[in-house]
Parts: structure tokens; C-alpha cells; sequence
């Protein structure tokens, strides 16, 4: 019998964007600009996979610190069942405390789903000159490459969530670090806020394929597919 290769999120027409779901043995990238839902993405992810899967469990590392606990309950109870006490929640109070995190996961088995909101975000304050950058950008490439290896070995999912910065002369946007992340990321998925309140646009960046993008709502419950 052949082991689960994806994590679907739930939400039929994104699982039908990403190919069936998240993919397992890999990283995950999802990244876009501040309150375009990539925290209430990576929780609606978490609860339906936790709910479909009794045997297994999720780490969920709050990098930015801006894990709103109650939006966390309100989307656990919507799945109608008791799934909190599955989920092993760390938060790093900087960008060296988020490497040792990193290095003292617990054991991850095939299943097992690991979030890390935002991968950036403590990176973003260490680059102030040259030789900070280098370095920062050094200790990335380790913590993206352990991760990778992770998930490899164990079949579990790895959905990072990316700060934002502009690109000069220019009104894009592309990830911090995108170079890097780019590189170790098998999945890459952009979320916009669209002129529609409470709407966001799903883009599939990689892989690359024809399909277009899709429309999401945020709503109580978390994500769900679009609400006319």
C-alpha cells in the first residue's frame, strides 16, 4: 500500500489547484502580502487534516508571535471536534531561538504536519548591513535544507508561510529571501487580497502550470472555497 504523497487543506478548488493538497516529503511555500490569509490557511489545514487523520499530530511554530488565540479556537470548534490537544504549539522570540526550535522538534512521522508562520519574520530584523545579511541568509539555507531533509525522510508536511517585499521600480511583490525559498520550496502559492472584501486570489507559482488562479473567502470557519 502506497503512503499519502499529499495533505489536502480541505478546500476542493484549492486541493484541485495544488494537485491534491499539500505535498508531503517537502516544503511548502505560501506567501503574500499582511492579512491575505496565510495564518488562517495554514489553521484550516491543520484542523482538517488533524480531524481526517486521528493517528496523527501537528507542530505549529508562531514565529511572528501573532497567533490570535481566539481565531484558533474559532476555527478548531468549527470542525465540531477536540482536536487542540493534538497540536504542539512553539513560539521563538528570535531568529537564533527559532534555528534551536528547529534542531529540537519532536519526532515527525509519515503524517504529521509542521507549520512555521512565518519563516521570515525574525530573518527580516538581522539584515541590517552586509555581513549580517550573509550570515542570516547562511543560517536560512541550513534551517530550509535540515527541513527538507526532514520531511524526505519522514513523509511528513512542511507549509512555511513568507513575508513580503516590494521589487524596485516596480508594484510586485516577491517573497524575503525569495532566491532561497524559491529554491527548497516544491510547492509555491501567492495569496492577494482582491477588490471583493473577505476574498483572496490563490495563484499556483510552482510548480508552474496553466491552470488560473482561484478565488478563496475567509470567513469564520477559516478558508473556504468562494461565497457569491
Amino acid at each position: 500500500m502506497s503512503l499519502q504523497t499529499r495533505t489536502p487543506t480541505g478546500i476542493s478548488q484549492l486541493d484541485n489547484l495544488l494537485g491534491g493538497g499539500f505535498h508531503s516529503h517537502a516544503i511548502n511555500l505560501v506567501y503574500g502580502e499582511a492579512t491575505t490569509g496565510k495564518t488562517t490557511l495554514c489553521l484550516t489545514t491543520v484542523f482538517h487534516h488533524l480531524s481526517q487523520n486521528r493517528t496523527v499530530k501537528a507542530v505549529y511554530l508562531d514565529i511572528d508571535n501573532k497567533l490570535n488565540v481566539a481565531r484558533f479556537e474559532q476555527i478548531a470548534e468549527s470542525q465540531g471536534k477536540n482536536l487542540l490537544h493534538r497540536i504542539q504549539l512553539f513560539t521563538p522570540e528570535s531568529y537564533t531561538m527559532q534555528g534551536d526550535a528547529l534542531e529540537q522538534l519532536p519526532d515527525l512521522r509519515h503524517g504529521d504536519l509542521l507549520i512555521i508562520d512565518s519563516i521570515t519574520g525574525l530573518y527580516r530584523g538581522e539584515t541590517e548591513d552586509a555581513e549580517k545579511t550573509f550570515k542570516v541568509n547562511k543560517e536560512l539555507n541550513r534551517q530550509l535544507g535540515y527541513l527538507s531533509e526532514i520531511s524526505k525522510t519522514t513523509g511528513s508536511t512542511m507549509v512555511l508561510t513568507g513575508q513580503v517585499r516590494s521589487i524596485l521600480d516596480t508594484q510586485q511583490i516577491e517573497p524575503v529571501a525569495q532566491r532561497l525559498l524559491r529554491y527548497w520550496s516544491e510547492t509555491i502559492l501567492k495569496l492577494e487580497k482582491t477588490p471583493q472584501p473577505g476574498n483572496r486570489q490563490a495563484t499556483l507559482e510552482k510548480p508552474r502550470q496553466s491552470s488560473a488562479p482561484i478565488i478563496l473567502t475567509i470567513n469564520e470557519s477559516g478558508i473556504t472555497e468562494e461565497q457569491r
